[in-house]
C-alpha cells in the first residue's frame, strides 16, 4: 500500500533539526542565512537577538543562531546553562532597558 506522504533528506534538512534541537520549548532560533533572508519589512516587526555561536555534528566552525521574537514577548527569557542571550545592538543582556528606550 503506498502513501502519499513525501520523505525529506539530506544536509539541510538534518541542520534544520539540528537547529530546532537548540531552542527550549518556545523558542523560535534560525540561522544566519535564514535571517538574511527575511523580507525586511518582517524582521522590522520582529526582535531579533543573536542567540551566540553553537557547535553541530558534522560542521567544523560555530554557527550564530538568532532568536526572534514578537515585541510584546521580548522579556521572554530562554536561559542556557552555557550561554546568555545578548541584545544585538549593544551587546548588552537580551532584555536590555538602554535598547528598550530606543524602541
Amino acid at each position: 500500500r503506498e502513501t502519499l506522504k513525501a520523505d525529506y533528506f539530506g544536509p539541510t534538512v538534518n541542520y534544520a533539526a539540528r537547529v530546532e534541537s537548540k531552542a527550549i520549548g518556545g523558542q523560535v532560533l534560525v540561522s544566519r542565512a535564514v535571517l538574511n533572508s527575511l523580507d525586511e519589512e518582517i524582521k522590522s516587526e520582529l526582535v531579533v537577538v543573536n542567540a551566540g555561536g553553537f557547535t553541530f555534528k558534522g560542521i567544523a566552525e560555530s554557527q550564530d543562531l538568532f532568536a526572534l521574537c514578537l515585541p510584546a514577548l521580548r522579556y521572554r527569557v530562554f536561559p542556557r546553562e552555557t550561554q546568555e542571550l545578548r541584545c544585538n545592538r549593544c551587546k548588552g543582556p537580551a532584555t536590555c532597558p538602554r535598547c528598550d528606550a530606543d524602541t
